[in-house]
């Protein structure tokens, strides 16, 4: 069985910040109200720029961000597990799970005005599954080897037949965000295409133009088939410089802004912003490098370790209180579907931490933690490691990284000259989207962790149709996880957004994973 690689790292978690309509001398338009004769607009600001619009091929914050204002999924699952739909009206299984019937919105179009009808979804499923065309999607739709096979029934109907019953299917197929046939069909290579630098979407924004290095620009879609947009223009401007952006938001040139625990008290004293905070998913953690240390391919040693920490103590400095992060213990988010507590807590125990590593025979033991230089509370993180192991007799050295040059180490496992490393990730609510984080020899398994057993307990979760037993499965993967210590959960930080007071529509424009607003449609000025 295959698991595709859906991880977002903390090392594509750029900062976004939005600004109330600025004119192009960067003065702030005051427009108010739907009937004002001045344009509205906000402005995204992004750490860098976008990679790739396409839908099949973004995987950076940035790209994403944008790319969601343009392109619509199918569907999307909410953490209750109910279906929030986009372009599909419905779906329906068929009572042995192994065909699935979407049936899409009437009159859909594209932004250039052609219709959006299932010959577009059948071929970006066939541009998915293949192979030559690389797409980030293709491994979700391949069971045990074998393609699903997708069917028109009619202009507004497809069939996905599956080969074997996967539980997770569902959930792919709402991640599908459909790309234009008319406009990519005879395209040798969908990543590289020229086409990807005007995309033609089908969401609530167009694409009108992009200035590498300066001002992405999106316009409302007038023809869109759901809630047209409040704000006519929206603008990602892009601001490497964290600093700068924190001194923009201070100034009131900016709007709205990403912030860190730290910043909070510092932003909320101007009194001129709302601070919003929600749950991301994101799960801050501590990867041990088996690979690279021997030592720690033995489970004493890292049950050790875990049981060296404090867990308070790191998310207090880290974090300053509990409201911007909560304890972790499973390595799954808590709004996983599955998600389970009941695993091995490891609260803080420095003899029985000494005891395991006498019994592993472990002396004098010297370990390198690497972290990205990018958040400054993550050297805080590491200092605190470094006093509690110092309790145990384990010497820590710091090793603090420029952040593409962290993350380039993390995804060439050759190249790892560190032990441990501090990370995060944001993996969604489908349970399955987890396993590539531990399945043996998948890339996005950074720690090198092997468990034959544990990968036959994915495989057997992705073939469990009934609930209460696929969730019973994933409450024994949690407990394993726990009992190896495959990697030190840390907090289940949350997401944190300073936000002008100018602006309303916040709760109904839904905060969200990675693109700060799931329906930016929704924003608009009081």
């Amino acid at each position: 069985m295959k698991f595709t690689k859906r991880i977002l790292a903390v090392g594509i978690v750029g900062a976004m910040l939005v600004t109330a309509g600025c004119s192009s001398k960067g003065e702030v338009n005051e427009s108010k109200g739907e009937n004002s004769a001045q344009t509205q607009s906000i402005v995204f600001a992004a750490g860098g720029d976008a990679i790739n619009f396409n839908p099949l091929y973004a995987n950076d914050r940035v790209s994403i961000t944008v790319m969601n204002s343009m392109f619509n999924p199918l569907y999307f699952i909410d953490d209750n597990g109910e279906k929030v739909f986009y372009l599909a009206d419905s779906i329906e299984a068929s009572d042995d799970f192994l065909t699935y019937t979407v049936k899409l919105k009437k009159d859909l179009k594209w932004h250039d005005g052609k219709p959006l009808t299932a010959d577009d979804i059948i071929f970006t499923m066939d541009s998915i599954l293949d192979k030559n065309q690389n797409s980030l999607n293709t491994d979700s739709f391949i069971i045990d080897g074998k393609p699903v096979v997708i069917k028109k029934k009619d202009d507004t109907t497809i069939e996905f037949i599956l080969p074997e019953v996967s539980s997770a299917m569902e959930s792919a197929i709402g991640k599908i965000r459909p790309i234009a046939k008319h406009i990519y069909e005879g395209e040798k290579d969908l990543s590289k295409s020229e086409k990807n630098a005007n995309p033609i979407g089908n969401g609530a924004y167009k694409f009108k133009e992009y200035k590498s290095g300066e001002l992405i620009t999106l316009e409302k879609f007038d023809e869109y088939y759901g809630k047209k947009a409040n704000i006519d223009t929206v603008n990602y401007r892009i601001i490497a410089d964290s600093n700068s952006a924190n001194v923009a938001l201070q100034n009131g040139e900016v709007n709205a802004k990403y912030v860190t625990p730290d910043e909070v008290e510092n932003v909320k004293s101007k009194d001129n912003v709302d601070i919003i905070t929600y749950d991301e998913g994101m799960v801050d953690n501590i990867i041990f490098f088996q690979q690279k240390n021997d030592n720690l391919k033995k489970k004493e040693v890292r049950q050790a370790i875990a049981y060296a920490l404090n867990k308070e103590e790191l998310i207090k400095a880290s974090y300053k209180s509990d409201e911007f992060a909560d304890k972790a213990h499973s390595l799954f988010a808590p709004n996983v579907m599955g998600y389970s507590d009941d695993v091995e807590k490891y609260e803080q125990n420095k003899d029985k931490a000494k005891e395991l590593l006498k019994n592993a025979g472990i002396k004098d033991l010297k370990l390198t933690i690497a972290f990205g230089t990018h958040k400054s509370q993550l050297e805080t993180t590491a200092l605190v490691v470094q006093s509690n192991l110092k309790e145990i007799g384990i010497d820590v050295e710091l090793k603090p990284m420029e952040k593409s040059a962290y993350f380039a180490k993390l995804n060439n496992p050759s190249s790892i000259d560190f032990d441990l490393g501090l990370n995060g990730y944001v993996m969604g609510n489908e349970p399955n989207d987890y396993a590539p984080l531990f399945i043996s020899g998948n890339m996005s398994n950074y720690g090198g962790y092997e468990n034959k057993s544990l990968d036959d307990k994915f495989t057997a979760a992705l073939k469990e149709t009934d609930k209460t037993k696929r969730d019973e499965i994933y409450k024994g993967i949690q407990q394993t996880l726990a009992d190896d210590m495959v990697l030190y959960p840390i907090a289940y930080s949350k997401s944190i957004v300073a936000l002008d007071k100018k602006y309303d529509g916040a709760k109904e424009a839904t905060p969200a994973p990675i693109y700060m607003f799931r329906d930016v449609n929704e924003l608009k000025l009081k």
